[in-house]
């Protein structure tokens, strides 16, 4: 994609720690364009998630309107993860992104991903880097947003473990129902899951680089230490890096040939028992010839891990520094 022809995006997200450095990449980079950032519970409350969204936008100075939308899953009920992402739902190690005056749009999350697509037909991306009940809610008040979307890329899932279970996914475990119907809606997903995202790694030289990038307070470099310290201290202190799971939607969209995706069946699992949330892949080979399955879902399986953090990298550095001037 030429930088000309931006990809007009909305992020759907729940900041976040790995959510800013997703929204930071975006931002950053001549490829993307974002239209607006919706908001949904899931890393904590819809109006702490809200409330960071507004903070990313307003610290860096993102022309850009923020819409808030779900507060409960459609069914699913569970305590925000605090251990993981702080109280806040992006805690820092040290200087926090400013409290903000900036309010969130009047206009809900669902009805501003409506309008987007229907102003602006097979034109406007989805990233969905939360758990997906605005896509969800959108869908089922409109199912012919499945065509009308460009497409739906989204962190989310795992062809192989879990991570809140040893079956699923947080994004998709958190709100199954919501994952199911938007895996059954038709529209063009690409998938970006545990499996793929945990070759990802924010390593301690990659934190040093962000925080070497300008003098005084550098929030960017202190959110991103804190994320990676709940991530050692569940994982192990020994480990060369954390994996940065929202930014790989946005890094595909910029360059698809960091990433291998492979087309498959794909459901999300919601009955009740250790299963549930869970993304089933159908990795069971067929003969062409007599294969009916319907191949759903855009896997990603393989990452150059080098080329994904030098495009990470930059876009951390970038919001460091536009906080900085």
């Amino acid at each position: 994609m030429s930088v000309s022809t931006p990809h007009r995006i909305i992020i759907d997200c729940d900041p976040g720690h790995d959510d800013m450095a997703a929204i930071l990449l975006a931002a950053s980079h001549p490829a993307i364009r974002i239209e607006a950032i919706t908001t949904v519970c899931g890393n904590a409350s819809l109006e702490n998630t809200t409330r960071n969204a507004l903070r990313i936008v307003d610290a860096f100075g993102l022309d850009v309107p923020v819409h808030a939308g779900a507060v409960l899953p459609l069914l699913h009920r569970y305590e925000f993860p605090a251990a993981f992402h702080g109280p806040s739902g992006m805690d820092s190690a040290g200087v926090e992104l400013p409290q903000t005056e900036r309010k969130a749009d009047a206009v809900g999350a669902v009805e501003a991903i409506i309008a987007k697509a229907d102003a602006n037909p097979g034109e406007i991306s989805l990233v969905v880097i939360g758990p997906m009940t605005n896509v969800a809610l959108a869908l089922a008040l409109r199912p012919d947003l499945a065509q009308k979307l460009k497409q739906i890329v989204f962190m989310g899932g795992s062809a192989t473990e879990g991570n809140v279970t040893p079956a699923a996914e947080f994004n998709t475990w958190a709100d199954a129902e919501a994952a199911r119907i938007v895996f059954k809606s038709g529209a063009k997903l690409v998938m970006f899951g545990l499996n793929l995202t945990h070759q990802t790694l924010l390593s301690r030289a990659d934190i040093a680089e962000v925080r070497a990038a300008v003098s005084g307070d550098n929030p960017v470099a202190d959110i991103m230490t804190f994320y990676c310290g709940t991530y050692y201290a569940f994982a192990g202190e020994d480990k060369p890096g954390a994996p940065l799971h929202d930014p790989c939607a946005v890094a595909w969209l910029i360059d698809p040939s960091i990433f291998g995706i492979e087309q498959l069946p794909g459901e999300v699992i919601i009955g009740d028992g250790p299963g549930y949330g869970q993304t089933l892949i159908d990795f069971r080979p067929q003969d062409p010839r007599h294969d009916t399955r319907v191949k759903n879902v855009g896997v990603a399986m393989t990452v150059d891990a080098r080329r994904f953090t030098e495009l990470v990298t930059p876009g951390l550095i970038w919001g460091a520094k536009r906080y900085a001037a």
